[in-house]
């Protein structure tokens, strides 16, 4: 079994082939994100067109609800959420939310593996926030579960820097520098940090999880032995593990590719 599998966000969209378990059969490609819908809708088309696959399988930015965009997600141009995906697919299809499709990657070949209760944030400029309740995806009434502010992204750790007077803006300079001195750096991180510990204890006390698996680019500047030292200290009787996520940045292609293969076998 074949998966075309799409992982579309506001600055690329990633492709492959993926089979039943999850590998990928042709190495993940990538192009830049067009800014009309007309032109995103092609690239499927030619894609497709260029492939033989028994499933159809898109992750993507913005909130999705039974197999469809609920509006237009605000990184991606008009018109791209009446994109007429089973069209183009031809073959059984899923459209999927980009932070479930990367978490339902780790649930089924990676980090929270064998687990009936996690979830996993993805930090990066924003936060994602994805949630697996009983082995299902959480999706609420409308498809937004999990679509919270967080004050721990990329973002967040550029407005504290600033507030101390860093005109730095990368955040693994920020980071980087963090490590060598005493200073504004180290004490934006700290805060960041205590934000990010913040978030994890406040989901947990809301569904006393198993698991926190941390993904996207801000996921690797984390003292995960700290934070698991400190919400053991805050949530003695029920502190879940955070982890480092495993799937890398193919995780949305994986995961999306994989829940077509559920919806296939039925």
């Amino acid at each position: 079994m074949k998966i075309l599998s799409f992982d579309v966000g506001g600055s690329k969209i990633a492709w492959a082939l993926i089979d039943e378990k999850g590998n990928i059969l042709n190495g993940a490609e990538t192009i830049a994100t067009p800014k009309d819908a007309d032109e995103i809708e092609n690239i499927f088309n030619t894609i497709a067109g260029k492939n033989t696959f028994d499933g159809f399988a898109v992750a993507t930015a913005g909130v999705v609800l039974d197999n469809k965009l609920a509006g237009k997600p605000n990184n991606l141009p008009s018109g791209y959420e009446n994109i007429n995906f089973e069209m183009i697919a031809k073959v059984p299809y899923v459209i999927e939310n980009d932070a479930n499709s990367a978490m339902w990657a780790e649930y089924k070949v990676g980090s929270m593996k064998n687990i009936n209760h996690g979830v996993m944030l993805t930090l990066g400029t924003d936060v994602g926030c994805g949630i697996i309740c009983n082995g299902q995806i959480l999706r609420g009434k409308c498809g937004a579960a999990g679509e919270v502010k967080f004050d721990c992204s990329g973002r967040s750790l550029q407005r504290i820097a600033a507030k101390f007077g860093v005109k730095e803006t990368d955040c693994f300079a920020i980071y980087n520098q963090s490590l060598k001195q005493n200073g504004a750096e180290r004490k934006a991180y700290k805060i960041w940090q205590e934000n990010l510990l913040d978030c994890i204890q406040s989901i947990n006390q809301i569904l006393d999880t198993e698991i926190i698996a941390l993904s996207g680019s801000m996921a690797k500047i984390v003292d995960y032995a700290a934070v698991n030292t400190s919400i053991k200290l805050l949530q003695p009787h029920n502190a879940p593990k955070i982890a480092p996520a495993s799937c890398g940045n193919d995780a949305g292609l994986i995961g999306a590719a994989l829940l077509c293969v559920q919806k296939m076998k039925g």
